[in-house]
This record gives structure tokens, sequence and C-alpha cells, in this order.
């Protein structure tokens, strides 16, 4: 939300989720990642938000629309509204979190008309069915579920049409890390083996064994923060062979830091202007400890 007050980039749906924080972030944070204090990953930070729209994009082109999206521990994200402002919905956008987020969530949706409109815009079809822990429109369902619990997760996406025959994807921001290894890795098996044709985005840290990393993980631990999952996000090696152990077919991972160069530079300048960097060497050293990873499985040769 502060990110997007200064300039960052463009969500006029941020703000009927999340309060304008009192106090201000540090440029590093607006731009780069965040720790996930408090176990809540709060909001996108420039690197990350482009990064993952752009492979969601990607996505969305490559299967032009004919398609659902799996949000993974969605939290108060605002992706919905925002493809629909672009005319870039998915068959069906699917969120999935703890339901005592959704209900939230849904508490939010109902009591503010700039979120509740688009929905009712894009649905067709019979009444649009909303209860305290879930909501389902013909293009955009909120489920409350557990991520650990695979059969009870596809039990409840499947109640809300859920279609294993479409290309599917699965989008994880800073969500796997907080998972012991095989619970997410149950969770990836489940994925790939469900979905003929899918691709999975995982956003969360690497390389969390040297200094720097080990310092991340005792500030989150002084936080009652336990990231039950980060034996995995030891590199973008094991990041990568993670994916490939699940069924996935393809994998590769890139720093964010690496995101970074690959953005538009014109972009770029224009957010190293809003706010004076003073801690350069802080900031590359917080993106070389988040990455992008992304697996396809692809029998259609999309």
């Amino acid at each position: 939300r502060f990110a997007v007050s200064v300039g960052y980039w463009k969500d006029p749906y941020i703000q009927y989720f999340v309060r304008q924080a009192k106090e201000r972030k540090a440029p590093e944070i607006n731009r780069g990642n965040n720790a996930c204090p408090g176990g809540v990953c709060v909001a996108g930070y420039y690197a990350r938000v482009h990064g993952v729209s752009y492979l969601i994009k990607a996505f969305l082109e490559r299967t032009e629309c004919n398609c659902q999206v799996v949000n993974l521990g969605a939290g108060m994200d605002t992706l919905f509204w925002r493809l629909k402002d672009e005319n870039l919905l998915p068959k069906k956008y699917f969120e999935v979190d703890f339901p005592m987020i959704v209900a939230r969530k849904i508490h939010n949706i109902k009591s503010k008309p700039p979120l509740s409109k688009p929905i009712m815009e894009s649905h067709s079809g019979d009444s649009l069915l909303i209860d305290s822990h879930s909501l389902d429109s013909s293009r955009y369902s909120i489920v409350g579920a557990d991520l650990r619990f695979s059969a009870d997760l596809e039990e409840k996406l499947r109640k809300h049409s859920l279609d294993i025959h479409l290309p599917t994807l699965l989008v994880a921001e800073c969500v796997l890390v907080y998972m012991t290894p095989q619970q997410s890795a149950n969770l990836l098996k489940w994925a790939a083996s469900t979905f003929p044709v899918a691709m999975v985005i995982n956003y969360e840290q690497v390389n969390m064994r040297d200094r720097f990393g080990q310092i991340m993980i005792e500030n989150l631990q002084r936080r009652q923060c336990n990231l039950a999952g980060v034996e995995l996000c030891s590199s973008l090696h094991s990041q990568r062979e993670r994916l490939l152990a699940s069924g996935w077919e393809n994998a590769r991972a890139i720093d964010m830091m690496k995101v970074y160069s690959f953005l538009p530079q014109a972009d770029v300048k224009r957010i190293e202007a809003l706010e004076f960097l003073d801690e350069k060497e802080l900031f590359e050293q917080l993106m070389q400890h988040y990455c992008i990873c992304w697996a396809s499985k692809d029998s259609s040769n999309l």
C-alpha cells in the first residue's frame, strides 16, 4: 500500500484491503522484497510485482485466456481486479487461503462497491454464491482451505467448478516456505499430477545458508515467524530440483537482482528517482536472497 501511494506502480484496489501504513518503508524494501514479518506477506514490491506479473501475463496470452488461475495463499491480493481492468481475465480465477483470511477478504468485498461491482459485471449464469468462508461467481472464486491437505483443497476447488482439463496456472508468493518440505512437495506433486497442462510460479527466499540468509532467519524467528521449509531455499539449484522432483517437466529459477536487471530500464529509472536509496549494497543483498521460480507440464506444447 505504501509503495503504491509513493508511485512505484498503480493499484487502485489495494486501498480497499489495506490501511495506509503510518511508518515509512525503506526504499530497498519497496523496490525489492519483504521478509514476511509476522508470518504475513504484506504487499508485493516493485520487482516482485512486475516479475510475477510478467510470467502470469505470458501464460494468459499464450493460452488466449482460455485457462484458469489458482492463486495459493492469496491473502489480500488484488490481481483479479487488475486483470479485469486489462481485459485479461482467465475463464476462472481462484484464490485459496485460510478460512480466517478469506472471511476478512469477503467482508471487504461485500462492503465496498468498487470491489463487488467488477465481480458482478464478470458474472453470468445462476446467482452468485457467497457465505462467510467462500465466494463463487462464474469467473472468480475464493476458497477457504489449508494448502497442507491436497485432497481437501481439490474437493473444495472442484465444488467451485475447477476444470482439470483447462490449462492451469498456480501462483504461490511467500507461501511454500511456511510449509514443511514434505507438505509443499505434496502440494506440488498434486498439482503436477492433476493438470495435464499447467505452470507453477513460486516466489520466495533463496541462498539462505549464507550469513545474510541466517540473519534474515534469526530476525524472523525473533518475531515468532518460523520458516518451516527454509531448507529448500538454500540455492537456485535446490529451488529448481524440488519442482522437477515433484513431477514438473521443466523448471527455472532466477534471483530478484537478475529480475530487476530484466525490467524495462526506463521504468526502473523512474522508480529509482522516487526515493533516495542510500544502502545499495543492502538492496543487492536482499535481492539476491529472493527468487522467482517457474515450472511447466505441457502435454499440448503451449
